[in-house]
C-alpha cells in the first residue's frame, strides 16, 4: 500500500511539474471576432461580408492560434486555419499553418487528408518584425497546391513587407506582397455537364508578380475588459488589375 501511495504521489508531482513551470511565466490569451465588409486575403477577393472569429494562446514565445471565416452568402467559402509558431525575443518568427477551406476541391471534407483529395494546405512561415517594419515569407509545402501546367506541387510562395506609422491620431500600415514564381491554381466549373466551362483561379499568379498592395487606417478603442479595433483598407492587386475598399470592426478580449 505504501508503494502504491508513493507511486501515486510521484505521478501527481510529475503531472504538476509542467504546470508549476508555466506558472512562473504569464500565459497570454486573446479572443477576437471581426465583422468585415469584404474578405480580402493577400490581394485575393474571397467573399463578401464575413464573420471572422479567432483566438490565440502564447507562452514564452510559443503560440497557437486559430482563425475562421464564415460568409453570409451561400456561395462564400468556409475556412478554418490552425497555426503553431514561435516568436523569438529579437524579432524572428517561425510557424506552420494548416489551411482548410471549401471550394478548392470537390470533396470539401475536413477530415480528408489523402493528398490527391484533401482541401488542406500546409504552409511554412519565416519572418522578422521590429517597430519599423515586418518582412514575412510563406511557402505551401503540402496539400492541395498544384500547378495548372503539369499538376505538380507548386510550392506557392508569398513574400510581404509591412511598414507601420502613425498619422493624425490613427495607426496606419502600408503593405506590399509578391510571388516569385507560378503558384497553384484550381478551376471553378460553372456547368456540371461541361468541365471546361469555368475559370482558373491562381493562389497568387501564374508567374513572378506583385499581387498585393494596400493601405490600412485603424483605431483601437479601449475599454475596461475589451477593445474595439476599427479599420478601413484600400487594397489593390496589380497582377489581376483590381482594387477593393473594405471596412471592419472587431471585438477583442485579452487575458480575460
Amino acid at each position: 500500500m505504501k508503494k502504491q501511495t508513493l507511486s501515486f504521489a510521484i505521478a501527481i508531482l510529475l503531472a504538476l511539474a509542467p504546470m508549476a513551470a508555466m506558472a512562473q511565466y504569464d500565459v497570454e490569451t486573446s479572443v477576437r471576432a471581426d465583422l468585415v465588409s469584404k474578405y480580402m486575403w493577400r490581394g485575393l477577393d474571397k467573399g463578401g461580408i464575413s464573420l471572422q472569429p479567432s483566438a490565440k494562446v502564447s507562452w514564452m514565445g510559443a503560440y497557437f492560434k486559430f482563425f475562421g471565416n464564415t460568409g453570409f452568402e451561400k456561395e462564400d467559402p468556409e475556412e478554418l486555419d490552425l497555426t503553431l509558431g514561435y516568436q523569438f525575443p529579437f524579432g524572428l518568427n517561425v510557424g506552420i499553418t494548416d489551411y482548410w477551406e471549401t471550394g478548392i476541391t470537390p470533396y470539401d471534407l475536413y477530415f480528408q487528408y489523402k493528398k490527391e483529395e484533401t482541401a488542406h494546405r500546409l504552409e511554412a512561415n519565416l519572418g522578422y518584425s521590429c517597430k519599423y517594419f515586418s518582412l514575412q515569407g510563406y511557402t505551401i509545402f503540402w496539400g492541395n497546391d498544384y500547378k495548372r501546367s503539369d499538376h505538380k506541387q507548386a510550392y506557392s510562395t508569398y513574400i510581404e513587407l509591412t511598414v507601420p506609422f502613425s498619422l493624425g491620431g490613427l495607426d496606419w500600415a502600408v503593405q506590399g506582397g509578391f510571388t516569385p514564381m507560378e503558384s497553384a491554381a484550381h478551376q471553378k466549373v460553372f456547368d456540371e455537364k461541361d468541365e471546361n466551362y469555368g475559370m482558373w483561379y491562381y493562389t497568387y499568379a501564374n508567374g513572378a508578380a506583385c499581387c498585393h498592395a494596400s493601405l490600412t487606417a485603424s483605431k483601437e478603442l479601449s475599454f475596461r475588459k475589451f477593445s474595439v479595433p476599427i479599420y478601413a483598407v484600400i487594397s489593390a492587386n496589380p497582377y489581376m488589375k483590381t482594387a477593393q475598399l473594405l471596412a471592419g470592426v472587431a471585438f477583442k478580449f485579452d487575458n480575460f
